[in-house]
């Protein structure tokens, strides 16, 4: 009786898997591609569960709060084409607080730094009529100071930690933020502070996602 239904079990699974060509390759490509799942999930539970707590992604935490390490924006600076600093806000405390006069001579001295690297740039000797993007980034030991000047000459500076390594698209996108809650408002006028409620919620959401 077992022997009969083991025979006819086995003829059963020949004639299904292995009597036609195509079904026994096809038979054989499936069992692999399953095997090879079942081994790699149950392979990845088993070093989970050996190593657990000890992975990068659960010490992390720990190391970047004792290191202070935690990436962020501490503050943004927008000057205008004449030097002259249009909006400043800062986003943390873990750099010094600069007085309104201190800012104000922070952006015309960045803007004339910027002016003139952009004219002993390699890039423009001989060539007059090419551009430099001048300033991009500027290192020191604790932060990094990033810009971005668009087409019109506006820029748009960010400090942040060293973590931040290039910043280019948050400022575009600052930029988007002025051009729609500043330039739209028919009540601003160009190159002149910046005075807006909708412009700084909206810049403190975009800090915020970095």
């Amino acid at each position: 009786m077992v022997g009969g239904f083991t025979k006819s079990i086995s003829s059963f699974t020949y004639r299904t898997f292995f009597k036609k060509e195509s079904t026994y390759f096809t038979t054989v490509v499936a069992s692999g591609v399953a095997f090879s799942i079942a081994f790699n999930t149950i392979f990845e539970k088993y070093w989970d569960s050996k190593t657990a707590g000890t992975k990068w992604v659960d010490i992390k935490g720990r190391y970047i709060k004792d290191l202070g390490l935690l990436a962020m924006i501490h503050s943004v600076f927008i000057i205008n084409r004449s030097g002259g600093l249009i909006y400043h806000k800062n986003y943390s405390s873990k750099l010094a607080q600069l007085s309104s006069n201190e800012a104000l001579t922070l952006a015309g001295t960045f803007h004339g730094i910027h002016v003139l690297a952009s004219r002993i740039s390699p890039a423009t000797k001989g060539n007059y009529s090419a551009k430099d993007s001048g300033i991009q980034t500027i290192d020191t030991k604790n932060f990094r100071i990033h810009c971005y000047q668009t087409p019109t000459g506006i820029k748009f500076m960010a400090a942040s930690d060293l973590l931040e390594t290039k910043l280019t698209d948050i400022l575009v996108k600052m930029y988007g933020l002025y051009s729609d809650y500043a330039l739209k408002n028919p009540f601003y006028n160009l190159e002149m502070p910046i005075r807006s409620e909708m412009f700084d919620s909206r810049l403190v959401q975009l800090v915020k996602a970095v």
